[in-house]
């Protein structure tokens, strides 16, 4: 499976492609997409290269991204011209398309034309990347539609998908998001998954196989359930209601009284700790009051899991007495931190605690809430580049409802 580096005195004697995505699970869909760029992408050889930490995705893969390898290598074990790379797992930080291209450059040189094979709505995302100008210079794009799909080529200059080639692939209705879910409920899904991936599967217990406690955080009933109980306990209303800020609301959210409660409790802790974690986080926390109990349920959680985050929490401002602090905790300069609310309306308090971490020396590295309002406090944490998840959100009509992954 090894690819070997093209003699530098070729110039462009090799078109590899490189075919990235979170593959959690990586599935037959999968599987025949790549065996089709590589036969039909004019290609040389294909670069199957699953995410670290996918930036464009709201929630975080639910595999850890070693598993995610892992179970990439033992898919394509023995195809050839298909060769597994680890280039977005070994780098630490958020995964950019600029910095796989980077990297691989630097690992096969010149001498080679990396294509980027992506699906249509992919394609058509490229301009709103990081530092989507750049990549025209970086690689070429191959473009592979479902069954039935076309592709507008016409596509502004600037835009990198101009000039993309396009093929209609054999694309196979396989979705990672309901294998998740089937997995979690002991359904049979042998029929889109390699042997060696769902052997591994339950071997290492992914996706709720064998943990009755991940269940419902892995098929999306986790944010169902808490919303249920919101209702259940009137931390959610509806009706005509005015907010402290004046303006009016066809809902009331209390998330005092969902957080400290003993099931709202245990749910929010278990969403919020697997996106923690998933983010690299060491340490957790958020404004005064809503953060307090969260915190609290979250760093005990993590004590039991066995994973090393403290927690802290931010004041309005710097006590007037004894050490003076504004942050409270064990936190310390350097460290990479998730910042969090139980709700974001305009983000003033989220923004102010994102504010006091970022100028006491930490690194923001996610920033999560239960419920987005929808007010403009999301899309500021999104303005300053950080990455942001919510479970629920606002609709324009006044509902509140699940955030689709």
């Amino acid at each position: 499976m090894g690819l070997s580096t093209p003699d530098s005195d070729q110039p462009g004697s090799k078109r590899i492609g490189v075919f990235g995505g979170t593959f959690d699970p990586i599935h037959l869909g999968h599987i025949e997409t790549a065996r089709f760029a590589l036969q039909h992408g004019n290609l040389d050889a294909l670069l199957m290269v699953p995410a670290g930490r996918p930036w464009l995705r709201g929630m975080p893969p639910v595999a850890s991204a070693g598993d995610r390898l892992r179970m990439t290598e033992l898919a394509f074990a023995g195809e050839a011209g298909i060769t597994v790379s680890n280039v977005d797992v070994v780098r630490s930080g958020a995964t950019y398309s600029i910095d796989t291209l980077t990297d691989l450059r630097g690992q096969y040189g010149d001498a080679v034309m990396l294509i980027l094979v992506l699906g249509a709505d992919s394609a058509l995302s490229m301009d709103r990347w990081h530092r989507a100008s750049e990549l025209p210079g970086m690689c070429e794009v191959l473009v592979i539609g479902r069954p039935g799909e076309s592709w507008d080529g016409n596509l502004p200059t600037s835009h990198p998908a101009h000039g993309a080639t396009f093929l209609r692939g054999p694309m196979m209705d396989i979705s990672a998001t309901k294998l998740r879910e089937q997995l979690a409920h002991g359904v049979d899904v042998r029929d889109s998954l390699t042997a060696p991936v769902m052997d591994y599967i339950q071997q290492h217990r992914l996706y709720g196989t064998g943990r009755e406690d991940l269940q419902m955080v892995q098929t999306g009933t986790g944010a169902e359930r808490l919303l249920e109980r919101a209702k259940e306990l009137g931390a959610l209303e509806f009706g005509d209601f005015t907010l402290t800020s004046g303006q009016k609301s066809k809902y009331y959210f209390d998330g005092r009284r969902l957080s400290l409660d003993p099931e709202g409790s245990h749910i929010i802790s278990k969403l919020f700790l697997d996106a923690i974690s998933n983010a690299g986080c060491q340490a957790v926390g958020g404004p005064t009051v809503a953060a307090v109990p969260i915190v609290g349920s979250l760093v005990l959680r993590a004590w039991q899991e066995k994973t090393e985050i403290t927690g802290y929490f931010v004041r309005p401002e710097k006590k007037g007495y004894g050490m003076g602090r504004q942050i409270e905790g064990s936190v310390k300069p350097g460290m990479k931190v998730a910042v969090f609310d139980d709700t974001v309306s305009t983000g003033g308090s989220l923004l102010q605690a994102i504010d006091a971490v970022q100028e006491f020396g930490c690194e923001v590295a996610l920033v999560l809430c239960v419920l987005d309002r929808k007010q403009g406090g999301s899309d500021e944490v999104k303005r300053r580049g950080l990455p942001f998840i919510s479970f629920w959100e606002a609709t324009p009509e006044g509902d509140v409802q699940i955030v689709q992954r």
